[in-house]
């Protein structure tokens, strides 16, 4: 089971699907007590050629070798790569890197200045795909895609 989100931008529709795997780690790790640090990890997934239709398959969590504290992040293990690669590699090309998540301890999140650097770094490195970002906050998730030199939300739904 999945959830499906359509939506339209510059008069084209669009399909986001996010399977309940997903969804389920993301309600599990929402920051919704005091002593909650930030989750966080990379979603895995596929995308139609030109990207107007994506899907949500997976994502990593923390691993050891990370850093989280209740504000920020750092993805240091290697494990997570290693989860996009092994996807990438049983999907025969066709499941891969989407981009990032994190969690914000607010019930409708939107994204800080920190956030918006890295993910313009994320797209530098991915000049081949459409990336999507999301946060995770404590009632809503929302999702954001680069559009021009800003981000955009695409998706506001419910946890």
């Amino acid at each position: 089971m999945s959830v499906v989100i359509e939506y339209v931008e510059e008069s084209k529709q669009h399909i986001v699907c996010v399977s309940e795997a997903v969804l389920s780690v993301w309600r599990d790790l929402k920051q919704d007590k005091n002593q909650s640090t930030e989750a966080f990890g990379v979603m895995i997934g596929g995308q139609n050629q030109d990207a107007s239709q994506f899907w949500v398959e997976a994502c990593t969590t923390p691993f050891a070798k990370d850093v989280s504290t209740r504000s920020s992040f750092l993805l240091k293990d290697p494990r997570h790569q290693q989860s996009v690669e092994k996807y990438f590699r049983e999907s025969k090309g066709t499941s891969g890197y989407l981009g990032t998540w994190h969690s914000h301890p607010e019930q409708i999140p939107s994204p800080s200045f920190v956030d918006l650097r890295d993910w313009h770094s994320c797209c530098a490195r991915n000049l081949d795909r459409k990336l999507v970002f999301v946060i995770v906050g404590i009632t809503h998730f929302c999702m954001y895609q680069r559009a021009g030199t800003k981000f955009k939300r695409i998706v506001k739904e419910l946890i």
